[in-house]
């Protein structure tokens, strides 16, 4: 049985939730955007593909992945039978960046809501994804992924309002995340270029993993 795995990586840019693309090159589907992926070998496990294949490609062996679901449709690859495995991750944009997971013609950061077509079925296994990602950014060790350092609190509101499919009250965002004693002010506020100046936060070392939304 022939069997593939899949990477659904998510990061946050411009406080917009995204998704790492490759452009295909070759037929079928050539042009089309394809999730990261890799055939398995017989001889490796579902997590030395993903390691091995995937993310040492992505210079991201430290990686931390879940999985995600299983995609088993006779149509889903036109040449051969295949079965897909999907995993989801997340890393925050300045380590993407320092790993060389940045824009180029092939490779590129697509936000969730507005995705180019896809090629095989991989709509479906990002749209699975999308849902267990939104999920998971619902507690706080997800959160403190994305932002490691300095943030705004209207930075973490444009993710949960894009997330939950609603609108948030700054203040009750501030006296939750403060309430739960999961931040703490930097002392720096931003320039103020766009506007008025925002104080700076940050995660507080060793928090715990608590449900937010």
């Amino acid at each position: 049985m022939n069997m593939e795995v899949l990477l659904n990586l998510f990061t946050i840019i411009d406080g917009k939730l995204k998704v790492l693309l490759y452009r295909k090159k070759t037929e079928p589907y050539k042009g089309y955007w394809i999730l990261p992926n890799a055939m398995v070998e017989k001889n490796k496990t579902l997590e030395e593909t993903m390691e091995e294949e995937i993310l040492a490609n992505l210079d991201l062996s430290n990686l931390t992945y879940k999985t995600c679901a299983t995609f088993s449709a006779l149509d889903r690859n036109p040449a051969k039978r295949i079965i897909g495995i999907s995993f989801f991750s997340i890393i925050d944009f300045t380590t993407a960046q320092l790993r060389q997971v940045d824009s180029s013609e092939n490779v590129e950061w697509f936000e969730i809501t507005n995705l180019p077509k896809l090629g095989y079925d991989h709509a479906d296994v990002v749209a699975s994804a999308i849902q267990s990602i939104k999920q998971e950014l619902r507690f706080s060790h997800t959160l403190k992924t994305l932002f490691p350092s300095d943030f705004t609190l209207p930075e973490i509101q444009k993710i949960y309002e894009q997330v939950l499919g609603r609108e948030l009250d700054r203040r009750n965002l501030r006296k939750k995340f403060l309430a739960a004693g999961l931040i703490e002010e930097t002392g720096d506020k931003t320039s103020g270029a766009n506007g008025r100046p925002a104080k700076l936060y940050r995660f507080k070392d060793d928090i715990e993993n608590k449900l937010l939304f």
